[in-house]
């Protein structure tokens, strides 16, 4: 080995080329495998095609003889497989009704009319051949995907599969000696499955393991429906919103809370996790997410009064005060249990849940609760601001070594939130003492700041702070929090495609819309306190954050027209999904989107009369 080679010098340099080399393969690794995207239709053009696959599919369901477009105007030339699907409601998870056009076939036609002709009879006999009812094909929507060049799949590996297919917009096609199956982009989504499970059902169709398989990308399009009219390009499945404006946000948060309401049970637990591909919810539960999603549910009612929005919440609040203890020989501070933990954050969310209600209702019911559960959370806490996530309450119970990232930002909002409406100097005091902790010392090592976690409850917690206590370092710090998102969002005009643009980088994963709507509750804070500052241009640069976000997030909402494939549309609709290829839909997604989704419309209503 030379000599040089010994040198620190050269050994740094070898480490950072490593590091480099670690770092871009993965990238590489995928950008050599990518397919490439399928170019899209004019508008005109998708509308006749959806009009022809309809008439086609009508007819040959015995539907009456509908009126097919002149078929001179989808004289295009097609070279590649086209996909007829037909979505019925009422089918469960049946999948729609396919027809399919392949080029080279005997007799197979060599245009968009043509092909769109066949596809859809087929589609259409193979309703017929179910026996459904006819009524049901006027609420039937038609989806066309035309199919791209394909790629290799060089093997079933599960890391391969993991890197390499992109989960709903990647299709798989399998032969197996004279035999073919097909697997649509979308339905990755639809079924909700994996790649691996994906292959296995085409095996499953072939009678054996597949000889060959490929990639393809499809440009896919779907009929419209009342308020969004279609034709509606879909991407992973879903229909991307056009556009964003105050009418689209309260429609959103209307339905939103909608889906809360009805999510709450009659023992005032709510549906934690509901399975819309499945229609069904999970017997898992979290006091944490309750506090937190009634939280929410009575901000929706200030904003719409809407009466079934309050009577659900009431209902929930009843079943959170009942997990309300006293401390054990001091009845004045009390805490919430969970099975045999006592979390600093259930405190923090239950307060408040229940300031929220106070501020919508003004009764005072809860006054002398907030009261106790205040001094438990200042009891939590050090001299030096720290406070502890977990409460050892007595025999039996487990207090984790660890602490929490995001309960003391909980503990502190819920703070700050009562003595907005019950001014104590002990609520402030403790209030700056935890925020000083969690800003100056908390992630600093030898005076240097080693970690800015994107804590959405400590931003609002500072914005808010700083309404009461004005102070640069509470400022700083919530736009440090600010600069992180940003830094950490994924951006149309960086490359983003258009259904993940404004969500959270998560590397090689898709973007989490529970980190989106609470990254947008910190940025909805953070403008209101760049607004009390004076400092507009940081301002408008985080609602311009806010908005993009907003986009994503909205995307990620069940709603008639992207639930064109679910078992139950109407229970699924106001939902939050976790992320782009996932139907689970837990009370927390709802909530943290409603919350900063709130934040945004109180912006965009700004200077309006």
């Amino acid at each position: 080995m030379p000599s040089w080679w010994k040198t620190p010098l050269a050994r740094r340099v070898a480490s950072v080329c490593l590091a480099v080399l670690l770092l871009l393969t993965p990238w590489a690794f995928k950008r050599a495998h990518r397919l490439a995207d399928v170019g899209p239709l004019p508008e005109g053009e998708m509308r006749l095609a959806l009009a022809a696959a309809r008439a086609a599919f009508e007819r040959a369901a015995g539907a009456g003889e509908a009126a097919a477009p002149d078929e001179a105007a989808l004289g295009r030339a097609l070279s590649a497989p086209l996909f007829v699907s037909v979505y019925v409601p009422g089918r469960g998870d049946a999948g729609p009704f396919v027809g399919r056009w392949e080029p080279g076939a005997a007799g197979a036609p060599a245009t968009l009319g043509r092909a769109l002709a066949e596809a859809g009879r087929q589609a259409g006999a193979a309703f017929a051949r179910a026996r459904l009812p006819k009524d049901r094909l006027a609420r039937a929507r038609v989806k066309i995907d035309l199919v791209g060049p394909p790629g290799p799949l060089w093997t079933r590996a599960t890391w391969y599969l993991d890197w390499v297919v992109d989960p709903g917009l990647d299709g798989l096609r399998a032969r197996r000696g004279a035999k073919e199956a097909w697997y649509l982009p979308s339905w990755t989504v639809e079924r909700g499955e994996a790649v691996l499970a994906s292959l296995q059902g085409l095996d499953r169709q072939l009678g054996g393991e597949a000889d060959a398989t490929r990639r393809f990308r499809s440009f896919a399009f779907v009929e419209g429906v009342e308020g969004e009219p279609g034709p509606l390009p879909v991407h992973r499945g879903n229909v991307v919103r056009a556009g964003l404006d105050e009418a689209v946000l309260r429609q959103s948060l209307l339905e939103a809370g909608a889906f809360l309401a009805r999510s709450v049970r009659g023992d005032g637990r709510y549906c934690y996790t509901y399975d819309a591909g499945r229609d069904n919810c999970d017997d898992e539960y979290n006091l944490l997410r309750h506090a937190g999603t009634t939280y929410s549910l009575f901000q929706l009612y200030r904003e719409f009064r809407e009466p079934s929005f309050l009577a659900s919440a009431e209902k929930a609040t009843g079943w959170l005060r009942k997990q309300v203890r006293p401390v054990e020989g001091d009845p004045g501070r009390a805490f919430l249990i969970e099975g045999d933990k006592a979390k600093l954050g259930a405190v923090g969310l239950s307060m408040l849940a229940l300031v929220e209600r106070e501020r919508a209702l003004g009764d005072g019911a809860d006054r002398a609760l907030l009261t106790r559960l205040a001094d438990f959370v200042r009891s939590q806490q050090r001299d030096d601001g720290y406070f502890a996530s977990y409460f050892d309450w007595g025999p039996g119970a487990n207090v984790p070594g660890d602490n929490s990232i995001y309960y003391p930002g909980e503990a502190l909002l819920g703070l700050i939130r009562l003595y907005g409406i019950d001014p104590q100097a002990r609520y402030k005091a403790s209030a700056v003492l935890g925020a000083e902790f969690l800003v100056k010392r908390r992630w600093r090592w030898g005076g240097v700041e080693l970690y800015v976690p994107p804590d959405a409850w400590l931003t609002q917690a500072l914005a808010e702070l700083d309404a009461i206590a004005p102070a640069e370092w509470v400022r700083q710090y919530a736009y440090d929090i600010i600069q992180t998102t940003e830094l950490t969002m994924l951006r149309r005009h960086e490359g983003a495609p258009v259904d993940l643009a404004g969500g959270p980088a998560e590397g090689p994963l898709l973007p989490h819309v529970t980190p989106a709507g609470s990254r947008n509750e910190g940025l909805t804070a953070a403008y209101r306190m760049a607004q009390r500052a004076g400092d507009r241009a940081r301002a408008e640069s985080i609602r311009a954050l806010s908005l993009e976000s907003a986009h994503f997030q909205v995307a990620q909402q069940f709603r008639p027209a992207n639930g064109y494939f679910l078992t139950n549309p109407e229970r699924a609709r106001g939902g939050f999904r976790g992320t782009p290829h996932r139907l689970d839909v837990r009370i927390d997604y709802v909530q943290h989107n409603v919350t900063g989704l709130l934040g945004l419309l109180s912006i965009l209503r700004e200077g309006r009369p």
